[in-house]
Formats: structure tokens, C-alpha cells, sequence
């Protein structure tokens, strides 16, 4: 009872990734004309509720973080947004911390309540902002840790196949598939992994860097990166055991074509003897 009441004294602050990317006009034409306040920057969509204390950012690259709403309402939210999403994820990825206003912007964990808890020393949404962007890269993070991880767990059998057997029990074409997703996943990460760097909306506000940079160290996001990096080189291993597999098959292709053929050759010529 008593963690009950610490609870209602916060607000709900949830980060979610649910897609590659957002049409972030189509979102702001949207909110706007539902009576919601929409300013726009380079990479992220702000929207406010004028009515009440509440804000949610739109990330380029298919995060939503959401301040002081309600868990029916970031429902709903979540189904607006399906029609400007591009390459919607199967399984949508969540991350929930509670705030608070109090003299001092922290992040820490509560002890008792096991719950992320932010603390604002100020109402001000860019500070709410600045945070949110460490919030949107842990939670794109967290997408490309489960994909990699997916993507390592479909394929960790290949190399003990290749210890124990010496070869690959895949068909060509097989191969040539699995190649092809192996590449989609490690380069759809290269590609997005633009979004982990410091952002530039920071080199025009460098008085709230302070409060990413505490995001970032709290979330543990250097250190996922790095370990992102090396689970990325687990795929190109893959890859390159999956390349040296088929140049094998076509090696043994070609000498069992070539064993043919001068068997063939042999045969004629034995052929043309006995008929002389």
C-alpha cells in the first residue's frame, strides 16, 4: 500500500521502437490537427499537450519517448502511428522509467520499488528533450541487440556443423539465403548506427549535454555499443564461413566435373582401341 502512494506521486516516462523509421511530417500534420501543439527539428518531432503537462518526441529512427501519459493513451498512441511507420518491427521493444520533479535532475534506480526514476529540477521540455535522446538510442540499441541476437541463435550451429562434419548440411541455395539475411541484418545496423553518435541538436544547446551524457552513462550505452560492434564481427565471421563453404562446393564442383570428363575421354579412347 504504502509503494502504491510512492507511485502516484510519479508520472509515467515510456521509450518504445516500433519501426525503422517515421514519416515525421505525416505525424505532425496529423497531431495538429487532433489540437496538439507539433515543432520540428532536424531529426525529431516534438508533440505537446497544451490541456495538460505531457509531451512525446518522434524519432527519425522509429522511437517514440513519451512523458506523462497514461498507459491507454500510449496505446492509442502506438496505433497512430502505425500508418507512418516504415518497416514496422515484428516485436516492438519497451522501456519504462517513472519522473518527478524535485531540486536536482538525476537518474537512479529506486531501491526499494526496483524502478528507474528520473527526477527534473525543471518543468522546461527541452530538458525533458535532452534526456529523451539517450532514452530513443538505448531503445534503438535494444532493437538491434535482439536482432543480432536472433540473428546469431538462427546460425551459431554452422560453425560446430562444420567442426563435427566438415561441411555444411545446406543446400546452395540455402546458403545463398542464408548469406542474404546474415548481410540484411549486419548492414541494416551499420547503416543505422549513425543514430548512437552524439546528436547535433547538442553542438546548438551545449548547457543540456550534461543531461544525455547522464542518460547515456546510466543506460550503459557505450559499453552495449562496443559489445554490439563485436557481436557485428560474429556475423561477418559467419558470413565469411558461409562464402568459404561455397567456394568449397563449387572447387569440389569443378574437380568432379574435370574426374568426369577424363573418365569420359578415357572411355572413348578405350572404346576407339577395341574397335581397331
Amino acid at each position: 500500500m504504502h509503494n502504491m502512494k510512492i507511485l502516484r506521486s510519479f508520472q509515467r516516462c515510456v521509450s518504445f521502437c516500433t519501426a525503422d523509421s517515421y514519416d515525421l511530417l505525416g505525424l505532425a500534420s496529423f497531431f495538429k490537427k487532433k489540437g496538439y501543439y507539433t515543432r520540428m527539428f532536424r531529426d525529431v518531432l516534438q508533440v505537446s499537450n497544451l490541456k495538460k503537462s505531457g509531451d512525446i518526441f518522434f524519432f527519425n529512427h522509429g522511437c517514440i519517448v513519451c512523458w506523462g501519459f497514461r498507459k491507454a493513451f500510449e496505446s492509442k498512441l502506438l496505433a497512430y502511428v502505425r500508418d507512418f511507420s516504415t518497416h514496422p518491427l515484428m516485436t516492438m521493444e519497451t522501456d519504462h522509467f517513472y519522473y518527478r520533479y524535485g531540486d536536482e535532475t538525476t537518474i537512479d534506480t529506486h531501491e526499494k520499488l526496483r524502478l528507474d526514476i528520473i527526477t527534473l529540477d525543471s518543468e522546461d521540455s527541452k530538458l525533458k528533450f535532452a534526456i529523451s535522446y539517450g532514452l530513443a538510442q538505448s531503445i534503438k540499441l535494444a532493437a538491434f541487440e535482439e536482432s543480432i541476437k536472433e540473428t546469431i541463435k538462427k546460425n551459431s550451429c554452422l560453425p560446430e556443423e562444420i567442426a563435427s562434419q566438415g561441411t555444411i548440411s545446406l543446400s546452395r541455395r540455402a546458403i545463398f539465403k542464408r548469406m542474404g539475411e546474415i548481410f540484411i541484418s549486419r548492414s541494416s545496423i551499420n547503416l543505422n548506427i549513425e543514430y548512437l553518435d552524439t546528436p547535433e541538436f547538442f553542438w546548438r544547446n551545449p548547457n543540456l549535454e550534461p543531461f544525455y551524457i547522464m542518460a547515456k552513462k546510466f543506460l550503459d550505452i557505450p559499453s552495449r555499443v562496443m559489445a554490439l560492434n563485436q557481436k557485428l564481427d560474429v556475423l561477418q565471421e559467419l558470413l565469411d564461413i558461409l562464402n568459404s563453404q561455397l567456394q568449397h562446393s563449387h572447387s569440389s564442383l569443378l574437380e568432379s566435373i574435370i574426374i568426369l570428363l577424363i573418365i569420359v575421354e578415357i572411355m572413348i579412347s578405350l572404346f576407339q582401341l577395341h574397335v581397331v
